[in-house]
């Protein structure tokens, strides 16, 4: 496959505001909100450990939009091009069936090397971040495909969904639980979302 780009993200200092504005303004959604569990994480050579990140998806057509919230007691990589804004473009994804290893080596080796990495998801799939900044102005994510079968790859069966559901968007409940499209609302999932962001469940 040729490497193209299917996604591009934002990260955001208010998820659900920044959700709503894209809706309102650009007319893209729903969004789907979800927390992806993150292991073994390295930002810029440190060990972070374990960690949890709020992430929400709409499509536009074949292209995913992404927004991540980024956290506000500290800086993060996923504040690093936020400056003082409530959101930013942050990254694009780079979807190819290169080996993950191959593909960091010959960006590394170009001068761009992984800025954020670790391991996401129940089945410890390798996720990385190439620092494209001096170039682009920004990040690309790149993910371990070729390991992604069976349970681990449910998520793109999930994005089908998505693709089917923005598709057909009236404009109404514009932020909404990823669980809608996995076919499973955990009760805890649903409490929380819906304290955060309320409306979501309706």
């Amino acid at each position: 496959m040729t490497p193209r780009v299917t996604q591009v993200c934002y990260t955001t200092r208010d998820i659900e505001a920044t959700a709503k504005a894209i809706a309102a303004i650009d007319g893209i959604g729903p969004f789907f909100c979800a927390e992806v569990p993150q292991q073994n994480l390295v930002y810029r050579d440190r060990r972070l450990g374990n960690g949890r990140v709020q992430v929400a998806f709409a499509y536009k057509g074949d292209l995913q939009y992404e927004l991540i919230q980024a956290p506000s007691d500290a800086p993060s990589f996923y504040t690093e091009l936020l400056g003082d804004r409530r959101e930013a473009f942050h990254h694009t994804y780079l979807s190819s069936d290169e080996d993950y290893d191959a593909l960091v080596a010959r960006y590394t080796a170009a001068g761009e090397p992984l800025a954020y990495w670790g391991t996401a998801g129940d089945h410890g799939i390798r996720f990385g971040f190439l620092d494209a900044t001096a170039r682009l102005g920004h990040f690309i994510e790149t993910l371990e495909t070729r390991k992604m079968s069976g349970p681990s790859a449910e998520i793109f069966t999930y994005y089908e969904r998505m693709k089917v559901v923005c598709a057909q968007w009236d404009g109404q409940r514009p932020i909404r639980l990823l669980a809608e499209v996995a076919g499973v609302a955990p009760a805890a999932d649903l409490t929380r979302i819906a304290r955060e962001h309320p409306g979501s469940t309706e």
